[in-house]
């Protein structure tokens, strides 16, 4: 499965990488444009909250736009997130039907069969999303009854049912959250390869993982080490790259030219490295988990018939047997 994700990556990276360009690229753009209308709404504000006497306090008034703009920032930058998210997900499942019967797709025949199939991929998303996050407010109610409760006790420790509760429920968050991305990780891949709706695919990934959990999530963990490791190694090794190739810039004269030209350097190679990061760990696992699908399907379905029916594979006709060499 490992060399499977490398070798599909590298027989297909121009398609992938082309979507990642488009998903990617389409979701800075829209932030920068978000950034942009969010500054010019409140920049009469950034005055009198960053420009004032230490002695004097900003006034509320001036405080709460800064905050409303950072929190609408926020949410639509991991909107847009989850939507570029999304869009590679269905991606790479597009790629893998083309790969696994040997043929060549185009960037153009990936875009329609990822878009066509966004919305079902989406889908899967936003429900394994909401169930870790109605979890995670469950967390977050405990910590603030703890709080609370310790609080409201004279600041004394807070009794030790709730903060053995507290313990208990956190530690236990992640083995469920771990379960849950393993049992689900087939669902991008059966939204688009099977065409399925997004609570029917999730279905359809906990029928196939059944009695192969720790197989997949050994595996799924394997690649994505390995995809995390080499993109941090990327963008470390890139990242200094434009530290260095900087210095010489800056030093060779003070002139403000030069320490803009230094600048553009090093934030242009931290930028690539971090694309590149970013793409490695959207793709290499997502290839590997629809590897392990159709590996699931031909163990459990037989599948292995349908797909060399469809690759175009000439049957191996069938004879008396030859005991010649």
């Amino acid at each position: 499965m490992l060399s499977g994700s490398f070798n599909t990556l590298g027989r297909h990276w121009k398609q992938i990488f082309g979507m990642a360009l488009v998903a990617y690229g389409l979701a800075a753009l829209l932030f920068g444009g978000a950034i942009a209308i969010a500054v010019s709404v409140v920049y009469d504000h950034f005055d009198p909250v960053f420009h004032h006497d230490y002695d004097v306090e900003p006034a509320r008034s001036d405080v709460a736009p800064l905050v409303i703009a950072g929190a609408v920032l926020f949410v639509v930058s991991m909107t847009l997130w989850v939507l570029s998210l999304a869009l590679m997900y269905a991606a790479v499942p597009a790629v893998l039907q083309d790969a696994v019967l040997g043929r060549r797709s185009s960037f153009g025949a990936v875009w329609r069969r990822a878009w066509s199939r966004f919305p079902a991929v989406l889908g899967t998303l936003m429900i394994q999303m909401a169930a870790m996050l109605v979890a995670s407010f469950l967390l977050a109610a405990l910590v603030v009854t703890t709080v609370l409760a310790s609080s409201g006790s004279g600041h004394r420790a807070p009794p030790v049912a709730l903060l053995v509760l507290f313990i208990v429920g956190f530690f236990g968050l992640v083995p469920v959250g771990i379960w849950l991305w393993v049992r689900f990780a087939f669902a991008p891949a059966a939204a688009v390869l099977e065409n399925q709706g997004p609570v029917e695919a999730l279905r359809r990934s906990a029928r196939l993982v059944a009695n192969a959990w720790w197989r997949t999530f050994g595996i799924l963990m394997l690649i994505g080490m390995i995809s995390g490791a080499i993109g941090y190694f990327v963008q470390l090794a890139l990242g200094y790259g434009g530290i260095f190739a900087a210095m010489p810039l800056a030093m060779a004269d003070d002139s403000d030219g030069a320490k803009v030209a230094a600048v553009v350097v090093m934030v242009v190679l931290y930028l690539i490295g971090t694309v590149i990061s970013q793409f490695l760990s959207a793709t290499l696992p997502q290839l590997g988990a629809g590897l392990l699908y159709i590996d699931q399907r031909i163990r459990r379905e037989n599948l292995a018939p349908s797909l060399v029916e469809a690759a175009g594979v000439p049957p191996i006709p069938t004879g008396p047997a030859d005991t010649r060499w």
